[in-house]
Parts: C-alpha cells; sequence; structure tokens
C-alpha cells in the first residue's frame, strides 16, 4: 500500500494510460488535477472511468498554497502542453524546469513520456543528480526508454520496431492521437517549421513523405465513442487509405510498470524520510 503524495505530470497523448492505470489500482487514493488549459480531454476520461478527483489552482499548488489531504495515498496529475513536443530542445529544457518546481511538493514524479525526439534523452540521470526525490518515465522490460507514444502501448522497443519494419511509412494512430489529431501533428518533427492550421501544408508534407495510409491501433483505451469517427474525418482530410493493425501487437506491459514503479520508488522514499 502506497502513502505520500505522487506527481504524475503526463503528455496528453498519454493520457489514457493513465487514465486505465488510476482506474486498475484498487487502492484508496485521493486524485488531484492542476487547473490548465491542457485537461481538456482528460477531464471526460476522468468521470467516465469513475475516477473522483479534486481540481486544484496550479498556481496555488506550485506555491505551496493549496489545500490537500495529509495522509494516505495522494496523485497530483499535471497535464503538460503537446506544444512542448515541437523542439526537442525546449522540452528538455522545460521538463526539468517544471521537475524541479513539482518536486517542492511531491513525494516522487512519474513521467508519463519517451524520448520523445530524444528531447528527453538522459532525463533519469539528470533526475537523479539534480532531484531530491525519485522519478520514473516510461520504459519496457529491459529498462529501455520508450521511444515515443506508439512505443509505449506496443509494450516496448523490440514490439516497436517489429511494426517499423512490417508497416514502414504509415502514420500510427492511438485513440489519444487520432482524438487530437490536430494538435498531435502540430507537435510532430516531421511538420516542423509548418504554420499552425495550414492543412494545405500538413497534406503536401505528407505527399512529400509518401504516405498512403493510416494505421488505426486499437488500444481499447481513451475516446471509444469517436476513435473510428476521428480516424475516418482524418483520412478524408488528408486523402489516406485505413488500415487496422491486427490483434496481438498490442499490451498495457508500459502503463503498468511506470505507475507500479512509481508507486514503489513513493514508497521506499517515504521510507527514508521516516
Amino acid at each position: 500500500m502506497a502513502s505520500g503524495t505522487l506527481g504524475i505530470m503526463a503528455c496528453p497523448i498519454l493520457e489514457d494510460e493513465l487514465v486505465y492505470s488510476l482506474r486498475k489500482d484498487k487502492q484508496e487514493k485521493k486524485v488531484y488535477l492542476l487547473d490548465n488549459r491542457h485537461n481538456k480531454m482528460i477531464v471526460p476520461k476522468l468521470e467516465e472511468n469513475g475516477i473522483p478527483y479534486t481540481m486544484i489552482d496550479e498556481k496555488e499548488f506550485l506555491e505551496g498554497n493549496a489545500e490537500i489531504a495529509d495522509d494516505g495515498y495522494r496523485i497530483v496529475i499535471w497535464m503538460m502542453d503537446l506544444g512542448l513536443h515541437e523542439e526537442p530542445e525546449n522540452l528538455k529544457a522545460r521538463i526539468r524546469e517544471l521537475m524541479l518546481d513539482f518536486q517542492e511538493h511531491v513525494d516522487a514524479i512519474a513521467l508519463y513520456y519517451g524520448l520523445c525526439g530524444n528531447g528527453l534523452k538522459g532525463i533519469e540521470e539528470w533526475a537523479s543528480a539534480n532531484l531530491d526525490v525519485p522519478m520514473t518515465i516510461c520504459k519496457d522490460k529491459d529498462g529501455r526508454m520508450c521511444d515515443d507514444c506508439i512505443c509505449v502501448p506496443m509494450g516496448g522497443t523490440d514490439n516497436y520496431l517489429r511494426l517499423l519494419r512490417k508497416y514502414p511509412g504509415i502514420m500510427y494512430f492511438t485513440p489519444g492521437m487520432a482524438c487530437s489529431f490536430d494538435e498531435f501533428m502540430e507537435s510532430m518533427e516531421l511538420f516542423r517549421g509548418v504554420d499552425k492550421g495550414d492543412k494545405e501544408m500538413f497534406r503536401m508534407v505528407l505527399e512529400m513523405a509518401d504516405y498512403k495510409y493510416v494505421m488505426k491501433i486499437q488500444t481499447g483505451l481513451g475516446d471509444q465513442k469517436n476513435f473510428q469517427k476521428c480516424i475516418d474525418e482524418f483520412a478524408e482530410e488528408y486523402e489516406l487509405g485505413v488500415m487496422e493493425l491486427e490483434d496481438g501487437w498490442v499490451s498495457n506491459e508500459v502503463a503498468d510498470r511506470i505507475y507500479d514503479e512509481a508507486k514503489s520508488l513513493l514508497n521506499g522514499h517515504m521510507e527514508r524520510a521516516a
């Protein structure tokens, strides 16, 4: 049983995995969500999955003035800006800066991210040297950081590489990506330098990169009501065919690992602090 405050910093594309873990964890817990403009997708998911939460002011929390429970198991969720992905160096600097702020108010940190264009390469080593609380990030069974948000539902690097070799040159969409495809595309390295909302240029870039299909990757998580609709709208908008990944590829192994490891790190930190 965990105790203390677990701080979760999450990319919106991986919020489905976060909600899955919160729902699966039957331990009594108090969940807090920092109020910011990046919460619009996670709020209905928490509510639909029956996960009680309390919204608290982001600024007040970071200033140490927010009222949260002082006993039991607490989780504070801080949703990040998807736009941070646009420049890996910006992502690297900003995540480090925010973790330094966050650590003052939590007892462990779980970072729901992958390498993201190598923007977060070396983040664990940096955290070990610069943070006073333990942290973890999305990794596979061999301890390798996941490359990106497709690597996570693939269960890690090996299976992801198998996917890339079998289905190269395809736009992959999980529910989290499909249901926020405009914001997701603007954050992709492929479209770096393209003006936001310039769909004609997006289409031209996809044609130049020889993308012909979008692949539906059914994780069973997230917005299942609108998943297919969003895939179809995207495919029509950018004149792509639609494929669906066959059964047997997807796994929640990485999601289980980061959440379980975060709770374990939290317990270890609290025991050392006692």
